[in-house]
């Protein structure tokens, strides 16, 4: 075997076994379709539980949550399509008063926090003047997502947080909510 060959080998093992890896820690990267069976999650739990994520988040920062709010939707699948057995996620917003010299400071404090609690990191960068930045993580076990980013106005840092998607609690309807 030529040492060309070899190389090839070695390289097309190492991809093999980076693809693996990839499919085993994201659930076979392909996110739930239409007609795979979820959990079910009251709307309470699912809240409290973004709750408990964005405070963790404001509490690192040292700031408090400005306008947190959440909203129930129907999930929607990769072509658009909408299913009809009430499946639903929550979003959630806020900002949280930073001054601007702090912002950096506070996104990588915040990203230390997560990755020390186990969360994976899904997004970690600085823009190109270095005085604005983003920030995000995934929590495996729950499947919430968090994403940080400076905004414009430079006055704050935005919280968007995202649930995975849930079957209804028995007389609910957060879906249609």
């Amino acid at each position: 075997m030529t040492l060309h060959h070899r190389a090839v080998r070695r390289h097309a093992a190492a991809l093999t076994a980076a693809l693996m890896l990839l499919t085993a820690c994201t659930g076979g990267g392909l996110s739930p379709g239409k007609d795979d069976p979820l959990q079910t999650k009251a709307t309470a739990e699912v809240k409290g539980l973004a709750e408990t994520r964005a405070q963790a988040v404001a509490t690192t920062a040292g700031n408090p949550l400005d306008d947190w709010r959440t909203n129930t939707s129907p999930c929607v699948g990769r072509r658009g399509e909408i299913a009809d057995d009430g499946r639903w996620k929550l979003s959630g917003f806020a900002g949280i008063p930073v001054a601007p010299a702090d912002q950096i400071t506070t996104l990588h404090r915040v990203r230390d926090m997560w990755r020390q609690q186990g969360y994976e990191i899904t997004e970690d960068r600085t823009f190109a003047e270095g005085t604005r930045g983003a920030v995000s993580m995934r929590d495996t076990e729950t499947g919430i997502t968090v994403s940080l980013t400076t905004t414009k106005s430079r006055d704050r840092i935005a919280l968007i947080l995202a649930s995975d998607c849930y079957m209804p609690a028995a007389g609910e309807d957060p879906a249609n909510a």
